[in-house]
């Protein structure tokens, strides 16, 4: 298997047009890039470079989401894993400095500029008007994919919770939150969450497909995978506007 090593993931989020003082949400699937010289601290130390975090410019943001809230499960801000997300989430979360945001199944971690701002955001829905997703949109964040293909993107959500979609309803859930600092408390968060009669199979092809024909979409080879980049602002208006014409237009199972 090739390797990869710091100087090649620099190299290539420059390529991609990554920059300084950007801010950037990361959704990674790292076995398809190599095997990474130095271990996977090496994609968090060429994110550090690139963006300026050193220097109190750019943010790096990762989805540390954990769905054990849902079944009952004690959330702890500082200790509950991200789970289903890939390695590099987690290990993100663990790192020096490292702010994570307080929503028990839909959380983030950031380092940076905008950490804090993003962070302190406790909305019932992760996605909701000022929720940190909501604010990522504000400040013109960008997607970027280490080796992930983007029906993993978890800013669709914001786009289908916006949009209403059929496939989705809102379901509250109630436990035990245990927020660093704060007593342990009960609270209530709520998701759109998938119907599970229609259980569809959602995909971000369809918004893929229409960025890159609209030239919004950067996409550069690494080994065995890809590295991607776009403006969130693109992703969420070319989803919206899928969605408007076909509410069911990222569900690939839908009967016609």
């Amino acid at each position: 298997m090739l390797n990869v090593n710091r100087e090649q993931v620099i190299s290539t989020l420059e390529t991609v047009g990554l920059k300084k003082s950007d801010g950037v949400m990361i959704h990674s699937a790292l076995q398809f890039l190599g095997i990474p010289e130095g271990g996977m601290g090496i994609y968090f130390d060429a994110l550090w470079a690139v963006l300026g975090i050193g220097s109190g410019t750019g943010t790096l943001v990762v989805p540390t989401f954990n769905f054990g809230f849902a079944h009952g499960q004690v959330f702890d801000q500082a200790f509950t894993p991200a789970e289903e997300m890939g390695v590099f989430p987690e290990y993100v979360r663990q790192q020096s400095g490292v702010l994570r945001s307080p929503h028990p199944m839909q959380s983030v971690a950031a380092v940076g500029h905008y950490a804090a701002d993003l962070t302190m955001r406790d909305t019932p829905s992760a996605f909701d008007p000022g929720s940190a997703f909501d604010r990522m949109l504000e400040l013109d964040f960008k997607l970027l994919l280490l080796g992930a293909d983007v029906r993993f993107t978890s800013m669709i959500h914001y786009a289908e919770q916006r949009m209403q979609v059929p496939y989705r309803y809102w379901k509250e859930f109630t436990g035990e939150v245990r927020l660093t600092g704060q007593p342990p408390q009960i609270r209530t968060y709520r998701m759109f969450a998938r119907d599970l009669t229609i259980d569809p199979d959602i995909s971000s092809a369809p918004v893929q497909k229409a960025l890159e024909e609209r030239g919004l979409w950067t996409s550069v080879p690494l080994n065995y995978g890809k590295v991607a980049l776009c403006r969130f602002r693109d992703f969420v208006s070319v989803a919206e506007e899928l969605i408007s014409k076909d509410p069911w237009a990222l569900v690939l199972n839908h009967p016609k």
